[in-house]
């Protein structure tokens, strides 16, 4: 497995089974979204995997408390279901019954502690961790917050190190292999995520694409054949994103009311960045965090100038175009998160498809899938008095989401209520199986913003990218010096 589980086959049919019981649907900066329930109350039924809990079989907290404090204004459910919350919603139900099964199995009571942690409420969450540890209450043992905040409190000394944990067993599936290779530095982990996380499925930046329009051009291959022949590249997608403008509302200019080969949101850039393999940051021989290669390459340059060529030099690519643009027909392509793309997707009248991000050339090894920054990250406070203990019952709860609440949000949910073919389910399947992560990017907040938003405004401000090396290097190398640092005390 290369990151988040893959579903059995008998998983997915228990999936399909249950999907089957739940009325039939049309193909299914950071904004709230929410994503849309299964309308069945029918409950998923998952039977045994070969994956097993690795816990001691008499370990548990004997009815004890954990705290837990995680970020109040969490985008999509994750950590618990409010009373008197929907209950034909599959993804609800789930995560009532994840946190039943961990309590039992533990015998510990969640108390789960709210405070805001977006983007946007950074400071207030990392102060609320910092005035806890001071006072010395151990009010909470487990963090659970907006990825780039843990990543500051990790950066500040406030989280326990994992890689050592007596109890976690980081090679299990429910922990994905990428992400804890990335985050691992100087043999130090100070944050874990996965299957535990429901929101890290929702942020895979997809490739949505208008199956009716592409008929329309029978030259245009599906997107489906190209990427199971491996010829799915950036410059086949940006090749066939021409041809499709028209100017219906007759403003002279690009809006909303017109037609579009690319749809293709700010943050939509980093489909492309991260599927061509792109990254911020690389670890050097000794494993500390340097400036990737690939961050100011002539690569990025390049992938910059033939996005320009569409969107500035061309009426068919629509820089910062909106999502309603597609979901009105009026787009052949469409590149965003998948749970903001299947919200918005969800009544629309035509049929569209689901691809992985292009890669950069048919060389490229994999196709490689970019989470958007509002997922979960979990650790434990430094001054935990029972990290080990903290530390299964993160185990316990990762690997009950991986048997529970995954099956939910990924099988019903996401692949069999909002793909009408068997073909779309499988790109879910590639899509996930690819997600990647990048140290530069989670720290991008620590890092006054020097590993993700330049880029995006170079493409807006057409900016030659390889003249910014000499620019911001040197202030990315300042903040990677304070990263490293972190992690060898």
């Amino acid at each position: 497995m290369k990151n988040l589980k893959k579903i059995t086959v008998v998983l997915l049919a228990a999936a399909m089974l249950a999907a089957s019981l739940a009325a039939c649907a049309k193909d299914g900066n950071d904004d709230v979204t929410t994503p849309v329930g299964s309308e069945s109350t029918a409950a998923v039924t998952v039977p045994d995997t070969a994956e097993r809990l690795s816990l001691p079989e008499d370990l548990d907290l004997g009815g004890a408390t954990m705290g837990v404090l995680y970020w109040s204004d969490v985008e999509n459910p994750e950590f618990f279901a409010e009373e008197g919350s929907d209950n034909t919603d599959k993804t609800l139900d789930a995560i009532k019954r994840r946190n039943a099964a961990l309590e039992e199995r533990m015998k510990v009571r969640l108390d789960f502690i709210p405070q805001a942690g977006n983007q946007g409420k950074l400071k207030d969450f990392v102060s609320y961790i910092d005035a806890s540890y001071r006072s010395g209450d151990h009010a909470f043992d487990i963090i659970a917050g907006y990825s780039q905040t843990v990543a500051n409190a990790a950066y500040n000394n406030y989280c326990y190190d994992l890689a050592h944990a007596e109890y976690l067993d980081l090679e299990k599936p429910w922990w994905p292999s990428l992400l804890t290779k990335e985050a691992t530095v100087n043999d130090r982990l100070y944050f874990v995520s996965g299957d535990i996380s429901t929101n890290l499925l929702y942020m895979m930046y997809t490739v949505f694409f208008n199956k009716e329009m592409l008929a329309t051009h029978p030259d245009l291959k599906s997107p489906y054949d190209l990427v199971n022949s491996n010829e799915w590249t950036v410059d086949k997608m940006l090749e066939m994103c021409s041809g499709f403008y028209s100017d219906r509302d007759s403003s002279g200019g690009k809006s909303d009311g017109d037609t579009f080969g690319l749809i293709l949101p700010r943050l939509g850039l980093d489909t492309f960045f991260y599927g061509a393999g792109l990254r911020t940051t690389d670890k050097n021989a000794d494993g500390t965090l340097v400036v990737s290669d690939t961050y100011f390459s002539e690569k990025a340059q390049t992938l910059l100038e033939k996005l320009e060529k569409l969107c500035y030099d061309s009426d068919d690519g629509y820089w910062k175009g909106k999502p309603e643009v597609f979901a009105a027909g009026s787009a052949a392509f469409y590149c965003d998160r998948a749970v903001r793309a299947i919200k918005t997707l969800g009544d629309v009248d035509f049929e569209y498809g689901v691809a992985p991000a292009p890669k950069w050339d048919p060389e490229q090894e994999a196709y490689y899938t970019c989470a958007g920054n509002p997922f979960t990250l979990y650790a434990i406070m430094e001054n935990s008095q029972r990290a080990d203990l903290a530390a299964a019952v993160l185990e316990c709860w990762a690997y009950e989401a991986y048997e529970i609440t995954t099956p939910a949000v990924f099988e019903i949910t996401m692949k069999i209520r909002f793909a009408k073919d068997s073909e779309t389910a499988r790109m879910y399947d590639m899509i996930r199986d690819g997600v990647t992560f990048d140290l530069g990017r989670i720290y991008g907040l620590t890092m006054n913003n020097l590993t993700q938003s330049i880029y995006r405004n170079a493409m807006e401000n057409r900016t030659a990218w390889t003249s910014r090396k000499a620019v911001y290097s040197s202030q990315i190398e300042s903040f990677l010096v304070g990263i490293n640092d972190a992690y060898k005390k």
